[in-house]
């Protein structure tokens, strides 16, 4: 999972890393995944590859990265 540094989340995730996470489809029956544990923050500078890659806007959101680096 990846957020924005600035993300008020952060905060709650610092005060209390249990975490619960469900995944479920669409259709009828429903098939659900529920997973639990511990949260591990990670703080990375840029934007993620995986983060990239899961929304639809890749290749944009590259090209602002790089821009921004530069």
């Amino acid at each position: 999972m990846c957020t924005p540094k600035n993300a008020p989340k952060l905060a709650s995730l610092r005060a209390n890393p249990a975490v619960a996470l469900t995944v479920d489809t669409e259709s009828h029956p429903p098939r659900i995944l529920l997973i639990r544990g511990t949260v591990e923050l990670d703080v990375v500078d840029g934007i993620p590859d995986e983060f990239l890659e899961v929304n639809g806007t890749y290749k944009l959101a590259r090209r602002r990265e790089e821009a921004r680096q530069q």
